[in-house]
Formats: structure tokens, sequence, C-alpha cells
């Protein structure tokens, strides 16, 4: 680097001056600041007005962050020889650190004035500009550079990134078409423009220029996914799926992509206009990745939501064998294995999901439910037995699995652990339905604690007053307490909503009670109609008596 001179210094004190900040450069390059400071100075105090050691000091200053003092360093080194670009360079650096921008645009503007061959940094001052949001000035510059490089890749994104920033939609487009025409046979920058317009809600634009470059760069996964955005954002559902097929049938695509894709149309179904494309895309997701059990599962929903059970759980139960790990398929399998009324189904596939979560309390529900309605009920017990240290923790699921419990041990008599199970199930959700129901009719048939089972059904009518199984058993309750009028009036409003052969069967008993004996036979024999078994119904009407 040269070293200004100042014209009255002698010859010996130049020699002194070239001296210390020769060894004030050697100092600096080892990075010992401290000695490269001390020579410095001393260099400033023969030759006050010395740029290039003015410039020195402010880089140590600025390497050591203590911008402040860099600052006039920087400044009398750049005033006293405004032909230096590492002048210019340093003192922008040491303004952009203060986040004096206004100064920093002006010392680059100064130095693309005053240095040559400086239009490199055309580029920051541009962006600094566009940093202010100064987005005209920071076109000029852009439009400089492009001038003075011609047309780049770099002007042209940035020029349209300028563009989006100022609204002018058109003006980008134009930009990406002029990228476009620079680089034919780069679809990057076709794809850049696409996905432009689409975030820029430009669908029927986007739509219109996709399909022109569909010829020029067939099969590019990413055109057509942004086709189906397009046509998408447009509610042309059917053809934006119909377009997926190409980047579906592709290995390349990623796979967790593809899956959200298709999960965003799974709220829609079902639906005629889209059941058939999906269901078609889903094939080609099955038939590219024939492995995954995410590509499976995803199939499984499908056929779930377009109401197809049985496919549903066919690829559900494909996707476990694959891989068992993930609890949720487990879930949709149980439920629609529940669903189908397939209790064999729901024991099989509990136990295989208690392989994989021994810990989770909703598998053993599941198992021990399906026991207890095939009257299973040594094998419910011990599931639910098994499954219930495991939901002790959730007020929700120990009320289930005791109600469950206390159905289980009913069915085999033992009323003392049934009635102990039901306790805790209220204890732990007073307000469960499904208890408080089965555990005031239990105590009804035994007429035991009527007054605790009146106050459990009562709540439940309360509660559910249009509920026919409930209003049956609060009346059922009234009965066995010699209410005959108010189980008579209950049963009546029960057969508004959805008579049974049970309720109309009560309901003549308690006709039967009030000596309406003929009312009753004719209750009893529309309940002989629907009843599986009537042999009791039978000997009440002809007997004309009440068999409880």
């Amino acid at each position: 680097m040269n070293i200004e001179k100042v014209q009255f210094l002698t010859d010996e004190e130049k020699a002194e001056v070239d001296l210390y900040f020769l060894e004030g450069e050697k100092y600096f390059l080892l990075q010992d600041f401290s000695k490269a400071m001390t020579a410095f100075h001393k260099v400033l105090q023969l030759d006050p007005k010395n740029a290039a050691t003015h410039y020195k000091i402010g880089q140590i200053y600025s390497e050591n962050n203590d911008i402040d003092k860099a600052l006039p360093h920087a400044i009398f080194a750049k005033n006293y020889n405004p032909k230096n670009k590492y002048y210019y360079l340093l003192l922008a650096h040491i303004q952009t650190n203060l986040e004096d921008f206004v100064a920093v645009e002006k010392t680059y503007t100064e130095m693309l004035a005053n240095v040559p061959d400086t239009e490199s940094y055309l580029f920051e001052l541009a962006a600094i500009q566009l940093y202010q949001k100064e987005y005209e000035a920071a076109l000029v510059s852009y439009q400089k550079a492009e001038d003075h490089f011609g047309a780049m890749e770099e002007i042209i994104l940035q020029k349209q990134t300028v563009y989006l920033k100022m609204n002018r939609m058109d003006l980008a487009v134009e930009e990406g078409k002029r990228l476009m025409d620079l680089y034919p046979n780069e679809p990057s920058h076709a794809l850049s423009l696409a996905q432009m317009m689409l975030s820029n809600d430009k669908y029927e634009e986007a739509e219109e220029f996709i399909l022109s470059k569909i010829d020029q760069y067939q099969n590019n996964e990413r055109l057509y996914i942004f086709l189906s955005e397009a046509y998408g954002k447009q509610k042309k559902y059917a053809r934006a799926i119909k377009v997926l097929e190409v980047p579906f049938a592709s290995t390349t695509l990623d796979l967790t992509r593809k899956i959200r894709t298709m999960a965003g149309y799974l709220a829609m179904l079902p639906n005629e206009e889209l059941n058939e494309p999906l269901l078609k895309l889903s094939e080609k997701l099955v038939k590219t990745h024939p492995n995954s059990y995410q590509a499976l599962a995803m199939t499984g929903d499908l056929y779930y939501n377009i109401n197809d059970r049985p496919k549903g759980r066919e690829y559900y139960l494909k996707a476990v064998e694959i891989d068992g790990s993930n609890y949720n398929i487990w879930q949709n399998i149980l439920s629609l294995d529940l669903e189908m009324e397939d209790y064999d189904a729901v024991i099989e596939h509990s136990e295989k999901a208690i392989e994989n979560f021994p810990n989770q309390a909703t598998l053993y529900y599941f198992g021990g439910t399906a026991y207890l309605i095939k009257k299973d009920y040594e094998n419910a017990l011990k599931t639910f037995n098994a499954g219930k240290a495991y939901a002790a923790r959730d007020a929700q699921m120990k009320s289930l699995f005791h109600g469950q419990l206390g159905d289980a041990y009913n069915s085999i008599g033992d009323h003392s652990k049934s009635d102990e199970a039901y306790e805790i199930a209220l204890d732990a959700k007073p307000d469960n339905d499904h208890v408080l129901n089965n555990y005031s009719y239990f105590l009804s048939l035994r007429k035991k604690d009527l007054d605790k089972a009146f106050k459990m059904s009562s709540k439940l009518v309360r509660d559910f007053p249009e509920n026919s199984t409930y209003l049956d058993t609060h009346a059922w309750v009234l009965y066995m307490m010699g209410d005959f009028e108010g189980a008579e009036k209950n049963l009546k409003q029960a057969l508004l909503y959805e008579p049974s052969a049970t309720i109309i069967e009560h309901y003549g008993d308690a006709l039967f009670k009030l000596g309406k004996i003929d009312e009753a036979i004719i209750q009893w024999k529309t309940a002989r109609d629907m009843a599986e078994d009537t042999t009791t119904l039978d000997k009440k009407i002809a007997d004309k008596q009440l068999y409880e």
C-alpha cells in the first residue's frame, strides 16, 4: 500500500514514518494489535494527516469492535484520499455495524462516482437501498449493474424481488420471462415464476402459464404440482387430483409431500366427483411406494372416508404388517372392527397391538369390550383388570374401565364386585351416563338401594330427556319403588323417541299394575311381535298375568 507523504517532512522524518508504518503493518499481520497501534500512533505524531495510517488504526478499532473510535479514522482516510477503494469499504463496514444505512448508501454512492472499476459494489448499494425500502433507487442501481455486466440471473432475480415489493406483479412476471429467455433449458426459472404467481393469488394466470410450459418441460414433477395447486385454488378439484398422477408415479418426489397433498382432500369426502380420481391416485401411491406403511395407511384413510370400511381396514392391516409402531393406525383398525361388529377381529387385533404398545389402556379397553359383547366374561374381566392400571391417571379412562368391569361382574352374578366397580367409575367421573344407567337399572332389578338408584336415574333423565333407554331405566326404578303412575308416564315418553320390545313390555307391565289389563295385553302383544325371545310374553298374554 502506498503511504501518502506530507511535503514538508524532512527526509529523516519520512524514513521514520516508513519505518514505523512497516513495523505497524508487521504487528497487524501478526494480530498483535497493541504493538501495531503503538507503531501507527508514532506515524501520526510525525505525520498527522497520513491517510493510510488512519485507515490501519480504523481497521484495528473495527477488529476490536470499538466502532465509535474506528469511525473518525475511517472518515479521515476516505476524505483525505477519495480515490482509494479500500477506505470507502472500511467506512461502509463501520457504518453498517452502526446501522447508519443512510451514511452507508452515501459512502457507496461516492465510491462508485470517484473510484474506477468499482461497479461490482452496485449490488451492495442496491441491497442497502432495498433494505431502506428505496425501491426506485434500488432498481436504478440494479439497472446500472445490468448495463455494465450485461443481463445476469442474479440481477434479474433481484429486480423481480423489488417489483414484488412494489406490488408490480406485471413487471415481476416480465423479469421472470426474461430469465426464461436467457436460460431456456433451465426449468427452475419456469417453476419459480409459477410459484410466484401462485403465491400472489394469480391462479388463473398460473394455470395458463404452466399449461404453456408442460410440453417444454415434460414430466417435471413440480410443474404438475403447481398446476394442481392452481386448479385446487380455483376449486377445480377433480382436475387438481388428475394432474397429480404424474408426480405421484415418481419415486423421486418426497413421499411426505404426497401424503400431505392427499390428506388435504380427505375432509371433502365422500364426494362422487372426487372418489374415483383419489382412488386412482392412491393406487399410484401404493404402486410407487409398495413398502411404505404411510402410503398404505393413507390409502386406508381414503377408503375410510368414502365409507368403504372393509377396504380401509384391509389397507390399515397391510400398513401394520410393514410397521406396527404407529399407534394411530392400530386405533383405526380397532375402531373399524367395532363398527363392523367383527368382535373376533377386535380381540385378535387388540392383542397384536398390545404387543407393540403394552402400556396403552385403550387397547385393553377395545379387547375387553369385545369379550364382553361376546359374553366371554372371564376373558373380559381378565383384560379389563390387566389394563385398568394404565388408565389410573386418566379419570375418563378409569371411569370407562370400571364401568365395563361393573357390567362384567354383574353378568356373572358377582354383585358385590360389580357395585364396587361402578362406585369407582362414578367417583372418577360422576356424570358417566353409561354407568349411571346400568348401575341404577341393576339395582332396581335386585330391589336394592332404590333411593340411590332413583337419584342416579333422575340425573340421567334430567340430562338426557329424550333418551328412550334412560327414560326406561328411570321408569323401572319407579316401578320397583311402587310408583306405577310415574313409571307409566316415563315409559310413555320413552315410546315417543325410540320404542323397543323391552320398553313396550315394561309399559304393558306398568299398565297392568295400574289395573289397565286390556291395554297391558295390547302392549305385550306389540312387544312380542318385536322380541327375539317371546317365552315370558307368551305366558303373560295367555294367562293375563304379570310375570316379572
